[in-house]
């Protein structure tokens, strides 16, 4: 569109564009040159701000964060893991194999890299063969935790590692365990004890010598990259392997032992029993057998009764075998010789109201058949001339009332009491092997003071300790004596 003046025609320009054209050149371009200058300060100043801002964040964490974000990367980036040590042998006397450790995969996860704990702990529990609901719901509640490590399933079979490996799963992993394994099961249960799942001794020899079994466990740094896989390790610190035991005990006398301790116990209907096998002039325990027994493979599904070992823990009145006491007493004193007659008529003999008798009646006897023949009435007379106090201090110099056995512990000292608490029908009751409280080990150990002519010995299980190669045995303890060899020749 266009006006028509004289005949030409004139295009409608704006005012300002009427002014560009009216200025000359270097007017226009001096204008242009301050427009542009005024823009690159612009982008100047929000440039500045912008590397300021990225400097002052450089320098807050570089500086005031730096410890904190150092933490972090080595958390992210840095695991330590723990190398198991491997426990010592624990081997018989001709050097058969009771004891030893193997490696067992056990599953652990970082809960931080798992975004869906839940069917995390679904999938793995659903491939572990005894993995109920309690045990998925603690899986579940370990895997939402904010911890950086925790643990799925320890020392699993290697038919579930495998299949849990197989899913591949994001954030967990394995780490090699050392197991204990008792390969001949519940044959010397009680001697050997068993291990828990931090490799440490709970029972028996397992725990007495844990010290020296278990070893130094390693140390090594693993790193890892974004995706959690490791790139490279360094040893921090090597596994020490632990010393290994060469028993006292046979496994061939043990095998027996408990075989007919176990029939025993069933023909005669008893709760338990004990059987031991002692050798006197060394204080060696060749066997040691309780029942009922466990398999320390599985000692967690075993009654507590059952891992309970009675030779030590439990006591009980000897009866007639405490008689080698009162006669040992009464023949180291000089009172009586095996050839003095005691009279046991008329068969019993009576404290107030309360009666004592024999099986028989047996008359007057030699105090050697008194004691062949097993006469309550006459070892009761020959504990009258003794007195409380004098037997009193036989009863301890045989080892009654106190721990022996350094091999074990938990040991019952036993009840003995003292010579003034001792009355008349008391006395008479000690005499005889009642109103005194013995463990199994203590009646062997005193047993065994008279067959090796007088010498309380202590009883050990532990023949020698093995660390690389070299071999340190225990030498014989002899706690004291307790009666002359003489005496004992004559008990004997």
């Amino acid at each position: 569109m266009a006006d028509h003046y004289g005949g030409r025609f004139r295009l409608p320009w704006s005012t300002t564009a009427q002014r560009i054209l009216r200025r000359d050149p270097a007017s226009a371009a001096a204008d242009w040159r301050d427009r542009l200058r005024s823009r690159l300060f612009v982008c100047a100043v929000l440039f500045a701000a912008w590397t300021v801002s990225i400097e002052a964040r450089l320098v807050y964490l570089q500086i005031f964060e730096h410890t904190d974000m150092m933490e972090r990367a080595d958390r992210q980036q840095l695991r330590t893991v723990k190398l198991p040590a491997k426990r010592g042998e624990i081997v018989d006397r001709s050097g058969h194999v009771l004891a030893y450790s193997v490696d067992a995969d056990t599953i652990g996860a970082d809960p931080s890299a798992i975004d869906h704990p839940d069917e995390v702990a679904a999938r793995v529990c659903a491939a572990l063969d005894r993995c109920g609901a309690a045990q998925r719901q603690v899986m579940a509640e370990k895997l939402a935790s904010k911890q950086l490590f925790a643990y799925l399933a320890r020392q699993i079979s290697p038919d579930e590692a495998r299949r849990v490996k197989e899913l591949d799963l994001q954030g967990v992993f394995f780490i090699k365990e050392s197991r204990r394994y008792y390969p001949n099961k519940d044959l010397a249960a009680h001697v050997l004890g068993y291990v828990g799942l931090d490799n440490v001794g709970l029972a028996g020899l397992e725990s007495s010598f844990d010290a020296r079994i278990r070893g130094r466990e390693g140390k090594v740094l693993l790193q890892r990259d974004a995706r959690q896989q490791a790139m490279a390790t360094r040893s921090e610190r090597p596994p020490t392997a632990g010393d290994g035991l060469e028993l006292t005990v046979d496994e061939y006398l043990q095998y027996i032992a408990e075989r007919e301790l176990r029939l025993g116990v069933a023909e005669n209907a008893a709760a338990g029993g004990t059987a031991i096998i002692l050798q006197p002039y060394t204080g060696e325990i060749l066997a040691l057998a309780n029942w009922p027994t466990f398999n320390p493979n599985a000692f967690s599904a075993a009654d507590p009764i059952a891992r309970r070992n009675r030779a030590i823990q439990d006591y009980y009145e000897p009866g007639s075998t405490f008689k080698i006491v009162t006669a040992s007493a009464a023949i180291e004193e000089g009172l009586i010789r095996t050839s003095d007659p005691i009279d046991c008529s008329p068969g019993y003999i009576t404290f107030g109201s309360r009666i004592i008798r024999d099986t028989h009646e047996y008359g007057v006897l030699p105090f050697i058949d008194v004691i062949a023949k097993s006469s309550n009435v006459g070892a009761i007379k020959v504990g009258q001339k003794i007195g409380a106090s004098r037997l009193t201090q036989y009863v301890s110099r045989f080892g009654f009332g106190q721990t022996l056995a350094s091999d074990f512990r938990g040991q019952n000292a036993g009840m003995v009491w003292p010579a003034d608490s001792l009355d008349a029908s008391a006395l008479a009751s000690v005499s005889m092997g009642y109103q005194v409280g013995v463990t199994p080990l203590q009646m062997a150990a005193a047993v065994g003071a008279v067959a090796n002519g007088g010498e309380l010995i202590e009883p050990h299980v532990v023949r020698a300790f093995i660390r690389n190669g070299h071999r340190e045995e225990v030498p014989r303890n002899v706690v004291h004596r307790a009666i002359a060899s003489e005496t004992a020749a004559t008990v004997t």
